[in-house]
This record gives structure tokens, C-alpha cells and sequence, in this order.
């Protein structure tokens, strides 16, 4: 499938763009823009550092707690992070403390403005939409559909960060505001940016982003897709891993998991992300996939064989065995690919399922033409 990198595309006019976005939503709902707009790197920081500053500006200060806070950031999300929070808090939050009217102002609005933020990016931020987009996209005309998918990725992954530096019993203020705030941010917002009365943050798109196509022409979509790597980067290191448009975690782009911890994976689609990345010819030894029935040659391919195996029932929503078999082309260092296909768990022999995956029978397959 065709593969697009879309770039970073991180220019004036493109704040500008979101800027004016985030301001047709202040309008829409009556409210003055905030003179202190504030740039994050990425969705992990603005979840942070969102919260921390609205927190100071309502005069809520302690140094102890803050310091802890920051600490927790840096420990879970890593010190590059860290920083990043405390410069986006020192811009949002300059002078609100000193000033306890213009700081009890520092309410949050994600429950008060409408669902106009994305309608306002696709009119002033270039955003278009899935279906009006063949060709492979830009780092400017990301598709909506992509932008969602990304979205959605990014709040799971910020939010277990978020549980992770401050989980727990409300302690403080501190900690409180970040969960209470990040919750209501996923309520309400549900995009890379955080309104407030007196400051308001925006987080620009990933300075790296990787998707495949899926079909061809005029019907053709993208899905975010990365075998190895991070598919979406944000200029501080924070990354999405997705594996053909399901969100995965970094240690299955990895293939670090073992066939235990593969197994054991709970959510169906990661299970089966990660054998797919690990592949089925090295899952099966790993994890003992009991054989059915001897290996036979294969008839599409004069040389190799074929062998089908039991899949464990909680592997898939509905019950299936893999059939193992050979790529019918030799790779560029002179070695054929082992492959696994997934065929019902009626098939009782690996003739039976290889005759399945082409539409045919046992014995229309014997006598098929050598496949490729």
C-alpha cells in the first residue's frame, strides 16, 4: 500500500490559521480572545501544562506541591517534557498571580463552547476533509478522518501520562485541577487545544506523520500506519504508534512482547497487531500452536509446504486456525517469506484452507496453476 510521510508544516501562517480557528469559537459564544496565546509541542505538554496555569492563575500556590507536580511530569513523561510544561506555564500563567481579579478569571470553557472547532479548521487551518482527498495527502491537507484518529490516540495515550504523574486520591489543588481539567478537556474539546477566560493553549499537528492508502482512486482513504517507528511525532519526541490505523503501544511497533505477553493482551485488535508485526511463522514456534495434521506440499507451489495450526479461542472474536504457508516469489536475498493466513476453524487440512483463501475447492486447488 502507497505510503505518505507528511512533514512538518509548522509556519505563521498556519498558527495563524488555528489562532483564527480557536477565535470564531471565542466569538461564537461571546466571549473576549485571551491575549496570551500559548504554543505547546505537542498534546502530552498542553495536558499538563493547561491545568497547572489555570490552577496558579486562580491564586492556588504552593511550591512544595508544584515542585512534586513536576517532578511526577518529568518521572513519567520524561524531562524534555518536563521542561516544556514549565515554560508553557510561566507564559499562560505571567502576571495572573499577582493579580487575583484577572487570575479568578482562569476558568476552563471546554463545556461552554460548541462543536465549531473543527469546522473552523477546515475553513481557516486547510484541513480537508477524508473523502475530498485522493491523492496522498500533505502536511497540509491532512484527511479529517486521520486528524480524528490521531485525536482520539492522543487522549488515550496523554491521558494513562496524566493518571500515571498525578493518579490517585486528590492530595491538592495541584493534582486535582490536572485530572478534573484533562477529564473535562476530553468532554468538551476533544482537539489539540485548551480555552480558558484569560490564556488559551493550541498544540500544532505532528512534525512527522505516516500514513498508508487503503483502495485506489477517487476512493481511496489514508490511515495512520508505521512499522518501524513512531507513526505520529510531535516536535518533543511524544509519538503515536499505530499499526494499519489501530492504535498500538510503542512495544508492539517494537516487537519486543514476548508470545506470553502477547497472549495475555487483553484488547482483541492490539492482540492481533502485535502477531501480525511479529509474524505468524515465528508466533506459531513461540508460542506452540498445536499442529493439525501433518504438513503437506503445497500445489500452488511446487516445493514448499503447507501447514495448518490451532489458534487459541481468545486470540480472535470468533474461532479460527492459521494456515502457514510460503510466498511464491523469492525476496531480494534469495529467501522466501513464511506467511500465516487466517482461515475458518472448520478446515480440517491445510489443502482444504489453502483452497479456501482462493475461493475454491480441495480439488480444484491440487490442480491450480502455480500461484505467485
Amino acid at each position: 500500500m502507497p505510503r505518505a510521510e507528511c512533514g512538518r508544516d509548522d509556519t505563521a501562517a498556519e498558527r495563524r490559521a488555528w489562532e483564527s480557528a480557536a477565535r470564531a469559537c471565542y466569538q461564537k459564544i461571546g466571549l473576549p480572545f485571551p491575549e496570551r496565546v500559548v504554543w505547546v509541542s505537542s498534546p502530552l505538554v498542553g495536558a499538563f501544562a493547561a491545568p497547572i496555569a489555570a490552577c496558579l492563575s486562580t491564586g492556588h500556590r504552593n511550591n512544595r506541591v508544584l515542585d512534586s507536580v513536576y517532578r511526577a511530569v518529568d518521572d513519567t513523561a520524561g524531562e524534555a517534557v518536563g521542561h516544556a510544561v514549565r515554560a508553557a506555564v510561566r507564559v499562560a500563567a505571567d502576571g495572573a498571580v499577582s493579580d487575583p481579579v484577572h487570575g479568578a478569571a482562569a476558568t476552563a470553557l471546554h463545556t461552554e463552547i460548541p462543536e465549531t472547532m473543527a469546522s473552523a479548521l477546515r475553513e481557516r487551518a486547510h484541513i480537508t476533509p477524508a473523502r475530498e482527498e485522493p491523492a496522498p495527502p500533505t502536511s497540509r491537507n491532512v484527511p479529517t478522518g486521520a486528524l480524528a484518529t490521531l485525536a482520539t490516540a492522543s487522549e488515550a495515550a496523554v491521558g494513562a501520562a496524566v493518571d500515571a504523574a498525578v493518579g490517585g486520591p486528590r492530595q491538592d489543588t495541584i493534582r486535582g485541577e490536572v485530572r478534573r481539567l484533562w477529564r473535562a478537556h476530553l468532554e468538551g474539546a476533544g482537539w489539540w487545544w485548551w480555552p480558558f477566560r484569560d490564556f488559551v493553549m493550541l498544540c500544532p499537528r505532528p512534525a512527522e506523520l505516516y500514513l498508508e492508502q487503503v483502495g485506489e482512486g477517487a476512493g481511496a482513504t489514508h490511515r495512520p500506519h508505521r512499522a518501524d517507528g513512531p507513526t505520529a511525532v510531535w516536535a518533543d519526541g511524544f509519538g503515536l504508534y499505530f499499526w494499519h490505523g489501530t492504535h498500538v503501544t510503542r512495544a508492539v511497533i517494537d516487537d519486543t512482547l514476548t508470545a506470553d505477553e502477547i497472549l495475555r493482551e487483553t484488547n482483541v485488535e492490539i492482540r492481533r497487531c502485535a502477531i501480525e508485526r511479529r509474524g505468524w511463522d515465528r508466533f506459531i514456534t513461540e508460542a506452540h500452536l498445536a499442529q493439525v495434521g501433518p504438513a503437506v506440499p503445497d500445489p500452488g507451489n511446487p516445493g514448499q509446504t503447507l501447514t495448518l495450526h490451532e489458534v487459541p479461542a481468545d486470540i480472535y472474536a470468533t474461532r479460527v486456525r492459521v494456515l502457514l504457508c510460503t510466498n511464491g516469489t523469492v525476496e531480494r536475498d534469495g529467501t522466501r517469506r513464511r506467511f500465516g493466513l487466517t482461515v475458518p476453524a472448520d478446515c480440517t487440512d491445510p489443502i482444504q484452507a489453502a483452497a479456501w483463501t482462493y475461493g475454491l475447492t480441495s480439488a480444484q486447488y491440487i490442480t491450480a496453476q502455480r500461484r505467485s
